[in-house]
């Protein structure tokens, strides 16, 4: 055989060889941080479960839901600077605000906890809601942001799922003759979803900031139907 095409030979399985070492390499390694991503987000998660079970976070939670009177944040320092009070809000608060983080920016998957927490999440929102509001007017202007950000995801899974035969119906729409009607009766409240300025507004429509569950469950009367517009 001839010298030069022997070691072209050689070469080409050597390149062949190389090239198989380097893909199977580039594989191993993929794996490998695939794996170490898994194990991180397992290490993640169930850090944040054992935090929830804790018996000292229990015992905050429950103090927030069942002991807190005050609903002025003014009055809150006043009598709970240092004590078990403020102790609690921050554990607490902190807790959810930084699993609202976690999964804004997409480093947990709301599935598999907000099902478990977000119910407590929506029933301390609405206790502490009023100082964190005032908090944020005197002292910190991002206090807790991440928590109210995911209480519509909590609210989207602490609901039951529905049954597949039990599917809501289609929404009725209504004319503007008839909503007119029953605007003069008082039998329905119009609720506005619209990024319409003020002029441009049914009149007497009820407003609240999109993004702050607890408001847009605050403006709704109770007995009532509810009309929404968005245009």
């Amino acid at each position: 055989m001839n010298p030069t095409l022997y070691w072209e030979i050689v070469n080409s399985v050597a390149n062949w060889v190389s090239a198989i070492a380097i893909v199977a390499g580039a594989a191993f390694v993929v794996i490998e941080l695939r794996q170490a991503a898994k194990d991180r987000y397992l290490t993640l998660t169930s850090d944040l479960f054992q935090i929830w079970h804790s018996r000292e976070f229990q015992d905050d939670q429950l103090f927030l839901l069942h002991k807190l009177t005050t609903s002025s944040w003014s009055e809150f320092i006043a009598n709970s600077r240092g004590e078990e009070a403020e102790r609690a809000l921050q554990r607490v608060g902190g807790f959810y605000d930084r699993i609202g983080n976690l999964v804004r920016s997409k480093l947990i998957r709301q599935e598999e906890i907000l099902p478990t927490v977000g119910g407590d999440a929506i029933r301390v929102w609405q206790k502490i809601e009023p100082l964190v509001r005032e908090a944020r007017q005197t002292e910190n202007s991002l206090l807790f942001q991440n928590y109210e950000a995911v209480l519509p995801n909590c609210l989207e899974c602490y609901v039951p799922i529905m049954h597949a035969e039990s599917r809501l119906a289609e929404p009725v729409r209504i004319d503007p003759a008839e909503l007119k009607k029953t605007l003069d009766a008082g039998t329905v409240v119009v609720l506005d979803v619209s990024k319409a300025p003020e002029e441009k507004r049914v009149r007497g429509a009820l407003r609240a900031t999109p993004n702050d569950l607890v408001g847009w469950l605050k403006v709704i009367p109770p007995g009532k139907d509810v009309v929404t517009y968005c245009t």
